[in-house]
């Protein structure tokens, strides 16, 4: 931060003025910035109010002006630097995941689970059980496969055509039930259909009885960094029970991906 000692301090609606600056030359679609003339028109603020908010600006780095044949404004690094250091408040580990697994267990009286990858598995980061409200939250938990798991094919979804084959190619692949997925190509269609959901279900394929569906939680890049499942028998994860999860489950993966910037 450069030294400020002489930037002139403004009432608290000039400070609100230069927020809405700034987000205004954030939202400009042109690289070269925006000119002082269209800023005052568009945002309906003085010329003479908004070159003194864009020199306090300037004077913190937070916007640059251009040497060219028409003066025009743009974000510095100053302003860069600010936004950058937003990720280390807004962690999985800093959200409020816990309770929300917590309150999506109560609400679909079935087990619910959020998991992380591992390289070639998932690791299971903190479980429900509704039934006896046990909370497990130890750093490394049960390890499963990514091809036979929802929450593993969620994954599989950021990896290439070429990574999934070398994955089939290279990985032990075990026949867990009957319905375990173990061709290379029927794989890669059952993929495309989670890609057009945005959430997948494990029908009985890592565990006989066991129905699981999952959904993504994103970050800040929209990359997949985390997954919340729910499961249970088959006997009660029904087709319209399911139904009746999608949208709770939805839900809580929204809320920690908000937390997480993927709506930023």
């Amino acid at each position: 931060m450069e030294n400020n000692e002489h930037v002139p301090k403004y009432p608290l609606q000039t400070l609100s003025n230069a927020l809405e600056i700034l987000n205004y030359i954030k939202d400009c679609p042109s690289s070269e910035g925006v000119t002082l003339m269209d800023l005052s028109t568009d945002m309906k603020i003085g010329k003479s109010s908004a070159h003194r908010i864009l020199d306090t600006l300037l004077a913190y780095n937070f916007v640059e002006k251009t040497a060219g044949v028409q003066t025009t404004y743009r974000l510095s690094w100053g302003a860069f630097k600010v936004g950058n250091s937003v990720p280390k408040y807004h962690t999985l580990n800093s959200s409020n995941y816990v309770h929300i697994l917590e309150r999506l267990s109560n609400q679909t009286k079935e087990l619910s689970s959020l998991c992380v990858l591992n390289e070639y598995e998932t690791i299971v980061m903190c479980s429900v059980n509704p039934s006896s409200n046990v909370v497990n939250t130890a750093p490394i938990g049960e390890r499963k496969p990514l091809y036979a798991t929802a929450v593993g094919k969620l994954f599989m979804m950021q990896f290439s055509e070429e990574d999934i084959r070398m994955y089939f190619k290279n990985i032990s692949i075990k026949k867990y039930t009957a319905n375990t997925i173990l061709n290379y190509i029927d794989f890669l269609d059952e993929l495309s259909k989670i890609k057009k959901n945005d959430y997948s279900i494990d029908n009985c394929e890592y565990e006989e009885n066991t129905v699981c569906i999952a959904m993504p939680v994103r970050d800040y890049t929209k990359k997949i960094i985390a997954t919340i499942s729910i499961s249970g028998s088959a006997e009660d994860m029904t087709e319209a029970k399911i139904e009746t999860i999608k949208p709770l489950l939805s839900d809580a993966c929204s809320t920690i991906s908000d937390f997480l910037g993927a709506n930023a």
